[in-house]
């Protein structure tokens, strides 16, 4: 686990955007997900999704 902002980032939410990246989601689909699906705040979420992809390559 690490911390973007506010949020932990865990390794079920990496998972998540990992998974669906490859599923060629948008960068606004995966924010939403984060958003609705593990209540990211708006203003973290996309921060998120950078690093998670930034780590994945």
């Amino acid at each position: 686990m690490w911390k973007v902002g506010n949020t932990e980032i865990t390794s079920e939410m990496a998972q998540a955007v990992h998974d669906r990246s490859n599923d060629e989601w948008s960068i606004g689909s995966l924010v939403a997900m984060l958003i609705r699906d593990f209540g990211v705040s708006e203003d973290d979420a996309e921060k998120v999704v950078e690093e998670v992809l930034d780590l994945n390559g």
